[in-house]
């Protein structure tokens, strides 16, 4: 099932952000496609920041470290930028957080874990189209709707 969302404020980022949130089990993968600046880190923070308040200022992009990870009440989230990295190694962290990968355009074989794409357009400085699809994650449907 594709779903688009129509984004025209960081009010409505972050509402987004924490309908997803409420479904998260801690052992999805969430692909990030989008150029610069079209709010793939912002989008981001707002998760981190719906799953457990108090990490929300921890959040920053990973560009230069590869990889941040946040520990939160509920689960870690692992923040991976590969803008710069051409192979990653995610065998230490599936299955053990959430997932969440900038630049995951080059992204093929994940395995049977439940993957959230979304591949976000910019229309304007303010707006941005969020187009999600999800592979074995029928139970994130309903939220992302």
């Amino acid at each position: 099932m594709k779903i688009i969302k129509k984004i025209s404020s960081l009010d409505q980022l972050k509402s987004f952000a924490l309908d997803l949130s409420k479904c998260l089990e801690g052992k999805e993968i969430i692909l990030l496609k989008g150029d610069l600046a079209a709010g793939k880190t912002t989008f981001t923070r707002f998760l981190v920041s719906a799953i457990d308040p108090e990490s929300e200022d921890q959040v920053s992009s990973p560009t230069f470290s590869v990889m941040n990870e946040y520990e939160t009440s509920r689960f870690p989230v692992y923040h991976i930028d590969l803008y710069r990295v051409k192979d990653f190694d995610f065998s230490d962290v599936l299955g053990h957080g959430l997932v969440v990968v900038e630049w995951a355009d080059k992204i093929t074989n994940l395995g049977n874990y439940p993957v959230v794409f979304i591949d976000i357009d910019i229309v304007d400085e303010n707006e941005r189209i969020f187009k999600v699809e999800t592979k074995n994650a029928d139970y994130l449907e309903e939220c992302l709707k």
